[in-house]
C-alpha cells in the first residue's frame, strides 16, 4: 500500500490528522507560496510527479495534469476553468481534501458574470468550499483513486474541453491585441514607454504546448 501511494520506507498512508500536522509543519518552516505544501502532500499521497511547467498545473498523475491548491478559508482563489483539468484542494481548517472534476469547475464558474480580477469568469475565479460537498474525500488514502475518477469523468465532455481551449486562446489573443493597440496609441501621443520584456514564447506557442500536454 505504501508503494501504491508513493510513500517510501514502508510507512502506512497518511491519515487526515497526519496531513493536518504536515501542513502545519510546512507553514512553520516557511513552505508556503500559493499552496506549495499541499502540492507536496498530494504528490506523496498519490505518487504523482511535479508538472514540468506552471501553465500545465501543479502535478502530473498518470500523464494527466492536476491543479493543486490549499484553502485557508472556505474560498478557493484563482481557479482557472479554462485549463479544464481537475482541481485538488486541501482545506486546512478541516484537514479534508476536495477533488473537483474539470466539468464541475466549469459549471460552478458559469454561475458568475465576471472573474476574479478579470472580466472573463472562466479565466480566473473563486469557488466556495461549501458548494463542494460531493467533492470531499473522507479518507486521504482514496485521494489517488478519486483524482483518477475525476479525470475520467470529465473526459466524457470533449465539447466542453474544446470550448475552454477556445476561450483560453481568445483571451490570449485579446491580451496581445490590447497591448499592441495601447502601445501604438502611446507612441502616437509621444508618451514614452519602455519596450516590453522579451517573451520566451508567444501566447500561441504557450497555448499549443499546453494543448499538446493535455492531449488535444
Amino acid at each position: 500500500m505504501a508503494e501504491t501511494y508513493g510513500i517510501s520506507g514502508g510507512d502506512p498512508p497518511l491519515g487526515r490528522a497526519d496531513v493536518v500536522a504536515l501542513a502545519a509543519m510546512a507553514e512553520t518552516y516557511g513552505i508556503s507560496g500559493g499552496g506549495r505544501s499541499a502540492e507536496e502532500m498530494f504528490r506523496e499521497l498519490t505518487g504523482a510527479s511535479k508538472a514540468p511547467t506552471a501553465s500545465a498545473g501543479d502535478a502530473i498523475l498518470e500523464g494527466c495534469p492536476v491543479e493543486v491548491k490549499k484553502a485557508t478559508s472556505n474560498t478557493l482563489n484563482q481557479v482557472r476553468a479554462v485549463k479544464y483539468i481537475p482541481l485538488v484542494a486541501f482545506h486546512e481548517p478541516s484537514g479534508y481534501w476536495y477533488v473537483v472534476p474539470a466539468h464541475v469547475i466549469v459549471a460552478e464558474v458559469s454561475r458568475k458574470r465576471r472573474g476574479q480580477h478579470t472580466e472573463n469568469p472562466f479565466e480566473s475565479n473563486t469557488l466556495s468550499i461549501g458548494r463542494l460537498v460531493q467533492s470531499r474525500v473522507e479518507d486521504p488514502s482514496e485521494l489517488r483513486s478519486r483524482t483518477m475518477n475525476a479525470i475520467e469523468a470529465s473526459s466524457h465532455y470533449p465539447g466542453l474541453k474544446h470550448e475552454m481551449r477556445h476561450i483560453l486562446d481568445e483571451s490570449r489573443r485579446l491580451a496581445d491585441d490590447s497591448v499592441e493597440r495601447v502601445r501604438r496609441l502611446l507612441t502616437e501621443l509621444n508618451i514614452e514607454v519602455d519596450p516590453p520584456p522579451r517573451r520566451r514564447r508567444s501566447a500561441e506557442q504557450a497555448g499549443r504546448a499546453l494543448r499538446d500536454l493535455l492531449g488535444d
